[in-house]
Protein backbone atom coordinates (compact mmCIF):
# COMPACT_ATOMS: atom_id res chain seq x y z
CA UNK A 1 0.00 0.00 0.00
CA UNK A 2 1.12 3.47 -0.71
CA UNK A 3 1.46 6.13 1.86
CA UNK A 4 0.06 9.61 1.65
CA UNK A 5 0.06 12.71 3.70
CA UNK A 6 -3.04 13.32 5.79
CA UNK A 7 -4.32 16.83 6.18
CA UNK A 8 -6.40 17.65 9.19
CA UNK A 9 -9.52 19.70 8.66
CA UNK A 10 -10.53 22.57 10.83
CA UNK A 11 -14.16 23.55 10.97
CA UNK A 12 -14.84 27.17 11.65
CA UNK A 13 -18.21 28.36 12.74
CA UNK A 14 -18.84 31.59 10.89
CA UNK A 15 -21.78 32.34 13.19
CA UNK A 16 -19.24 33.84 15.59
CA UNK A 17 -18.12 36.15 12.79
CA UNK A 18 -21.64 37.01 11.66
CA UNK A 19 -21.92 34.36 8.91
CA UNK A 20 -24.20 31.36 8.57
CA UNK A 21 -22.15 28.68 6.80
CA UNK A 22 -19.45 26.30 7.96
CA UNK A 23 -16.04 26.67 6.32
CA UNK A 24 -13.61 23.79 5.99
CA UNK A 25 -10.02 24.49 5.19
CA UNK A 26 -6.73 22.65 5.13
CA UNK A 27 -4.81 23.76 8.17
CA UNK A 28 -1.72 21.68 8.62
CA UNK A 29 0.23 18.77 7.36
CA UNK A 30 0.84 16.14 10.00
CA UNK A 31 3.86 14.90 8.16
CA UNK A 32 2.95 11.33 9.04
CA UNK A 33 2.78 8.63 6.45
CA UNK A 34 -0.47 6.70 6.46
CA UNK A 35 -1.95 4.07 4.29
CA UNK A 36 -4.83 4.77 1.93
CA UNK A 37 -7.30 3.01 4.18
CA UNK A 38 -6.22 5.05 7.19
CA UNK A 39 -6.52 8.22 5.16
CA UNK A 40 -9.99 7.24 3.89
CA UNK A 41 -11.08 6.32 7.37
CA UNK A 42 -9.87 9.68 8.69
CA UNK A 43 -11.72 11.50 5.91
CA UNK A 44 -14.82 9.41 6.58
CA UNK A 45 -14.84 10.33 10.29
CA UNK A 46 -14.22 13.98 9.48
CA UNK A 47 -17.18 13.96 7.08
CA UNK A 48 -19.39 12.25 9.69
CA UNK A 49 -18.40 14.85 12.25
CA UNK A 50 -19.20 17.65 9.82
CA UNK A 51 -22.57 16.05 9.02
CA UNK A 52 -23.44 15.88 12.71
CA UNK A 53 -22.50 19.51 13.24
CA UNK A 54 -24.37 20.55 10.09
CA UNK A 55 -27.52 18.75 11.23
CA UNK A 56 -27.32 20.44 14.61
CA UNK A 57 -26.89 23.82 12.94
CA UNK A 58 -29.75 23.19 10.50
CA UNK A 59 -32.14 22.44 13.38
CA UNK A 60 -31.76 25.93 14.83
CA UNK A 61 -33.36 27.77 11.89
CA UNK A 62 -36.16 25.18 11.74
CA UNK A 63 -36.90 25.66 15.42
CA UNK A 64 -36.80 29.43 15.02
CA UNK A 65 -39.09 29.17 11.99
CA UNK A 66 -41.57 27.03 13.93
CA UNK A 67 -41.51 29.52 16.78
CA UNK A 68 -42.12 32.40 14.36
CA UNK A 69 -44.96 30.50 12.69
CA UNK A 70 -46.59 29.97 16.07
CA UNK A 71 -46.22 33.66 16.87
CA UNK A 72 -47.67 34.64 13.49
CA UNK A 73 -50.65 32.33 14.08
CA UNK A 74 -51.29 34.00 17.43
CA UNK A 75 -51.07 37.46 15.88
CA UNK A 76 -53.44 36.48 13.05
CA UNK A 77 -55.89 35.02 15.57
CA UNK A 78 -55.75 38.23 17.61
CA UNK A 79 -56.30 40.31 14.46
CA UNK A 80 -59.36 38.25 13.55
CA UNK A 81 -60.78 38.71 17.06
CA UNK A 82 -60.10 42.44 16.96
CA UNK A 83 -61.69 42.69 13.51
CA UNK A 84 -64.84 41.03 14.84
CA UNK A 85 -64.98 43.39 17.80
CA UNK A 86 -64.45 46.44 15.58
CA UNK A 87 -67.24 45.29 13.23
CA UNK A 88 -69.56 44.85 16.19
CA UNK A 89 -68.68 48.31 17.48
CA UNK A 90 -69.28 49.85 14.04
CA UNK A 91 -72.73 48.28 13.86
CA UNK A 92 -73.62 49.51 17.34
CA UNK A 93 -72.27 52.98 16.54
CA UNK A 94 -74.38 53.20 13.39
CA UNK A 95 -77.48 52.17 15.37
CA UNK A 96 -76.75 54.80 18.02
CA UNK A 97 -76.19 57.47 15.35
CA UNK A 98 -79.54 56.60 13.76
CA UNK A 99 -81.23 56.88 17.17
CA UNK A 100 -79.58 60.26 17.78
CA UNK A 101 -80.82 61.59 14.43
CA UNK A 102 -84.36 60.38 15.21
CA UNK A 103 -84.20 62.07 18.62
CA UNK A 104 -82.95 65.32 17.07
CA UNK A 105 -85.86 65.32 14.61
CA UNK A 106 -88.29 64.58 17.43
CA UNK A 107 -86.78 67.37 19.55
CA UNK A 108 -87.17 69.84 16.68
CA UNK A 109 -90.84 68.82 16.33
CA UNK A 110 -91.37 69.22 20.08
CA UNK A 111 -89.71 72.64 20.02
CA UNK A 112 -92.17 73.77 17.34
CA UNK A 113 -95.13 72.38 19.27
CA UNK A 114 -93.94 74.03 22.48
CA UNK A 115 -93.65 77.39 20.74
CA UNK A 116 -97.22 77.04 19.41
CA UNK A 117 -98.53 76.11 22.86
CA UNK A 118 -96.74 79.08 24.45
CA UNK A 119 -98.34 81.47 21.93
CA UNK A 120 -101.77 79.97 22.61
CA UNK A 121 -101.24 80.29 26.37
CA UNK A 122 -100.21 83.91 26.05
CA UNK A 123 -103.27 84.60 23.88
CA UNK A 124 -105.55 83.00 26.49
CA UNK A 125 -103.94 85.04 29.27
CA UNK A 126 -104.47 88.23 27.27
CA UNK A 127 -108.13 87.36 26.62
CA UNK A 128 -108.67 86.69 30.32
CA UNK A 129 -107.18 90.07 31.23
CA UNK A 130 -109.68 91.81 28.94
CA UNK A 131 -112.54 90.43 31.02
CA UNK A 132 -110.92 91.72 34.20
CA UNK A 133 -110.68 95.36 33.13
CA UNK A 134 -111.83 98.01 35.59
CA UNK A 135 -112.59 101.44 34.47
CA UNK A 136 -112.36 104.05 37.19
CA UNK A 137 -114.37 107.23 37.08
CA UNK A 138 -117.15 105.86 34.90
CA UNK A 139 -120.49 105.28 36.47
CA UNK A 140 -121.89 101.87 36.19
CA UNK A 141 -125.52 102.96 36.17
CA UNK A 142 -127.08 104.30 33.05
CA UNK A 143 -128.50 107.77 33.50
CA UNK A 144 -131.52 108.75 31.63
CA UNK A 145 -133.66 106.88 29.29
CA UNK A 146 -132.28 103.80 27.77
CA UNK A 147 -135.20 103.08 25.48
CA UNK A 148 -134.07 105.66 23.00
CA UNK A 149 -130.76 103.96 22.59
CA UNK A 150 -132.23 100.87 21.16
Amino acid sequence: MSTAEVHTLEVQDNAEKGGDALVCSSVSNTGARHTDSEMLQSIYYSIKELQTETRAESRRPRMATKHLQGTVRKVVKSCVEIEGKVSSMEERTMAVEADIEALRAQTATHDGQLTDIMWKLEDQENRQRRNNLRFLGIKEEVEGKTSGLI
